[in-house]
């Protein structure tokens, strides 16, 4: 899985920036995703716009392929979920997704998320506008 992103160049200093940024934002959950076996990173999951009066914050995960159906992502989003639930008090999950990628649709339908609305033409990536989908999930 992927997040909706135009890659740009990267030096090592603006990766540290970034993680910095996101791993101490009060507003976002950033968890890394590794690889026991290989103790080395293959990925995250972050819970970013937390609103802690309305309860709900914004998905996002990341996986490097080699990584991708080996149960990573679940164990990791299911983590997430119960700790921002129990921690947070958040009770919803809302994310963005291209509507054209099958593969991640089906995993967050697999893990409860339901479509909730399309964003036609919404998102640009090689020289075409896509649409992306909503998807949200009530935690319980």
């Amino acid at each position: 899985m992927q997040l909706m992103t135009l890659p740009r160049g990267s030096s090592s200093q603006r990766v540290d920036e970034w993680l910095a940024k996101w791993s101490t934002d009060s507003n976002s959950l950033f968890l890394i995703i590794a690889d026991k076996e290989q103790d080395r990173a293959v990925g995250y999951v972050q819970l970013k716009d937390m609103d802690f009066v309305h309860g709900h914050g914004e998905l996002g995960i990341c996986l490097e392929e080699p990584a991708q159906g080996r149960g990573y992502a679940a164990e990791a989003l299911r983590l997430l979920e119960e700790h921002a639930r129990c921690i947070f008090n958040i009770r919803k999950i809302v994310l963005r997704v291209l509507a054209s990628h099958g593969r991640a649709i089906r995993f967050y339908e697999k893990m409860g998320y339901t479509a909730v609305g399309t964003l036609k033409e919404h998102f640009y990536q090689k020289r075409a506008y896509h649409d992306v989908l909503i998807m949200e999930k009530l935690l319980r």
